[in-house]
């Protein structure tokens, strides 16, 4: 093939790839340390030898023709190979290093990932992390991320998907909305009652029973913090994860409900990129997350989650 003056050599391919991605002919020049004129010549080599043109450039920006994005595609898979052939040989043995990107959910984010991040950082001093705490489901290949982390097992096909942790939730009310409204006995109580969600989630609320209870509110939220202030402020019931209210829980602030009924919950789960050689800094995340997340996490210390609420009390109550 490398007789073939019709062919793309690779470096073509690497030079063009970087320009797609970088989106510029000066970053691209910079990152390869060639010039900004070399990188000129490659391109249009490459169009010509290809026989098609693949960027439409203006003073402003420039973009891919529809044979630039397939040619582009092919080069990306071209150019991810050989550096993981060229990562593959050292990695095992490699200092973890260079940048990591990482997606979490927004209350999980800040509440439990955000406090000991420091750590990570301590024991990994060539890492440098780029966390976005988002309830939105981000795309780990199009944005660029390095690992997500997912509260409930995600569907992706192309990812590798490992269990972290277990997330539990609890039915909770602030003690002045039960003295209000009282307090429910069962499932079906539930339905009688000011319920608070989460906007983009069902309105059933499913109980270990197997019972599936229809809810309503006047308040929506997306975000989980929002809901455990309007939670807290006597507004209505709330299901709050244990990572999200268990201290409003250890302090009476948020009284758990319906504890013979609670849902099992589900669980925390890092997603990454399928690769046969995962890199070194991947790989010290997702051991770190297991180390300090899992099997059983800190925060579900002295909280009613199901198999260890029988004989719970709330404080400053006792038999």
């Amino acid at each position: 093939m490398s007789n073939n003056p019709n062919f793309p050599a690779v470096s073509a391919m690497v030079v063009f790839t970087h320009l797609v991605e970088s989106g510029s002919f000066t970053t691209t020049a910079q990152r390869l340390g060639v010039s900004k004129a070399s990188i000129s010549r490659e391109l249009a080599a490459l169009e010509e030898r290809l026989g098609a043109q693949l960027l439409v450039r203006t003073t402003r920006r420039m973009s891919l023709t529809e044979m630039g994005e397939v040619f582009y595609e092919r080069c990306r898979r071209v150019v991810e190979e050989a550096e993981d052939a060229e990562r593959s040989i050292h990695q095992l043995q490699a200092e973890p290093h260079g940048s990591l990107r990482v997606t979490v959910p927004m209350s999980f984010g800040v509440l439990q990932i955000a406090p000991r991040i420091p750590r990570f950082l301590e024991r990994h001093p060539a890492l440098k992390v780029e966390v976005e705490a988002t309830d939105r489901v981000v795309d780990l290949f199009y944005e660029r991320i390095d690992l997500a982390i997912r509260i409930r097992r995600p569907r992706e096909g192309s990812y590798v998907i490992r269990r972290l942790c277990p997330i539990r939730g609890l039915l909770c009310a602030s003690p002045e909305y039960l003295e209000r409204h009282g307090t429910p006995q069962t499932p079906q109580d539930v339905a009688d009652h000011e319920c608070l969600t989460y906007r983009g989630a069902s309105e059933l609320w499913r109980f270990r029973t197997g019972e599936e209870i229809a809810v309503s509110g006047r308040l929506t939220f997306d975000n989980g913090e929002a809901l455990r202030v309007a939670g807290l402020a006597g507004l209505g019931l709330v299901t709050l994860p244990t990572y999200l209210c268990g201290q409003d829980v250890r302090e009476g602030r948020l009284v758990p409900l319906l504890l013979d009924f609670m849902h099992p919950g589900t669980s925390a789960f890092v997603v990454y990129p399928e690769n046969r050689h995962l890199s070194p800094k991947v790989r010290a995340m997702i051991d770190w997350l297991a180390e300090e997340l899992g099997p059983e996490p800190e925060w579900d210390a002295g909280l009613p989650v199901a198999g260890r609420h029988k004989g719970w009390q709330p404080p400053g109550k006792s038999d």
